[in-house]
């Protein structure tokens, strides 16, 4: 017998609010004011840069390895040297323009309130499991307009740990008084979302925005009973409303 899904966890960042476009938009401007002197062509795309994160800063911040103020920090610093200019004293000046700047840029994804309203409606718990910090989360869930929509809101350091970490899932299913088994997560990124989730023990869809899965997250997910979805919209074909018929064997088949 399949068992019903009764929760859904939702990943934040990309899924809930277009945080890549806001990082790149107010990367730029952060970056003009603080290196000003700096190649323009360069500048124009520092806010891509930022968000790539060629180092990997954030994966060490998710598992556990710096805290945040860190990783930003270095994250700065990476950026200056791409840039060809200095850290030294230039570092504040970035962060007093990038926070309001990207705050300003963030918005919700329109799909976002009405499926998590609709899932609320049918008896589903509906919660978010986020890499970010707190602190932070809380500041864009008020600039994205979705304060007090969830059940539950769970970040890394909260939790102690991150995705694709199994023990991140289970103690936001746990907060959720929901078992892994009987949870599905949505999430844009392969690892620490679908895949992290399925090797938890939880239905995963992947969610892709632009409708273009890339070929290496679906080898990733090859025989892993993953649907791939392009709105949260399309959780309706996966937890119907009403009482939830969605069993977690039945999960991309």
């Amino acid at each position: 017998m399949t068992r019903p899904v009764v929760a859904v966890l939702l990943d934040a960042d990309d899924t809930l609010y277009d945080t890549r476009a806001a990082m790149h938009a107010a990367g730029a401007v952060a970056a003009a004011a603080a290196w000003p002197g700096a190649d323009p062509r360069r500048l124009a795309l520092a806010g891509v840069r930022f968000r790539d994160d060629p180092a990997d800063h954030f994966g060490a911040y998710t598992r556990g390895e710096i805290e945040f103020e860190e990783m930003r920090r270095r994250r700065v610093a990476d950026l200056a040297a791409w840039l060809g200019e200095e850290t030294a004293g230039r570092s504040g000046a970035f962060d007093e323009r990038y926070e309001p700047a990207f705050i300003s840029a963030l918005r919700a994804f329109p799909d976002v309130r009405p499926e998590v309203e609709r899932l609320r409606s049918a008896g589903v718990v509906v919660g978010v499991l986020t890499n970010s910090s707190t602190r932070y989360t809380d500041a864009k869930m008020r600039a994205a307009g979705l304060v007090g929509l969830f059940d539950v809101v769970c970040t890394r350091d909260t939790l102690g740990v991150g995705k694709p970490d199994a023990r991140a899932f289970h103690e936001a299913c746990r907060r959720l008084g929901a078992d892994p088994g009987a949870t599905l997560h949505v999430g844009d990124e392969v690892v620490n979302d679908p895949l992290g989730a399925r090797d938890a023990g939880l239905a995963a869809a992947w969610l892709v925005r632009d409708g273009r899965p890339d070929d290496g997250g679906l080898r990733l997910l090859a025989g892993r009973d993953v649907p791939v979805v392009t709105s949260l919209a399309d959780l309706a074909t996966l937890v119907p409303g009403g009482p939830p018929r969605f069993g977690v064997d039945e999960v991309g088949r």
